[in-house]
């Protein structure tokens, strides 16, 4: 089963978050994969607060220089998280394949294969399915959520449903 990929925003949002708290989704059965921008942003907005608070307060100016600096490093992976994005949605076409073996991608710079038996779970998340692999060494393979029917009938076909993380 090939499946082509050519998503939105959210899409590609979603796999940023995935794939930076790549540990925590292989500890957790259920976790919600959220916007990375939004994070950064919630981070951006309460390192504001708590600077402009504790620049008012005296005896707690010191504590001022550290939500400064952590305001400083929120807009700077704010802004890298949106340049990262941009540069996701210019790559329109990677092809994904389910066969007997396992799951390939294949893109404009790369092609990377997860083996039935190094799959660990596959999430089912808002707007993408993650397979996640058994060992850190490998690389997350991603599908739109759209394609979970074709997903489901591959795995029957190929008798992996207990992968499913439902």
């Amino acid at each position: 089963m090939e499946i082509k990929i050519n998503e939105n925003k959210n899409y590609y949002e979603e796999i940023m978050y995935i794939t930076s708290n790549y540990y925590i989704f292989k500890k957790r059965r259920k976790i919600k994969a959220h916007s990375l921008s939004k994070i950064y942003l919630l981070y951006i907005i309460l390192s504001s607060i708590l600077f402009i608070i504790f620049l008012f307060i005296p005896s707690l100016i010191a504590l001022s220089s550290i939500f400064l600096t952590t305001l400083i490093i929120s807009i700077y992976l704010f802004i890298e998280t949106n340049y990262k994005l941009k540069e996701f949605l210019k790559k329109t076409n990677s092809i994904v394949t389910i066969d007997e073996t396992g799951i390939t991608t294949i893109d404009n710079i790369s092609s990377i294969k997860l083996y039935w038996n190094a799959i660990e779970k596959i999430i089912l998340n808002k707007y993408s399915i993650a397979f996640i692999p058994t060992n850190f060494s490998s690389f997350i393979i991603f599908i739109p959520i759209n394609k979970k029917d074709d997903l489901i009938k591959a795995l029957e076909k190929y008798n992996k449903k207990y992968l499913l993380n439902i």
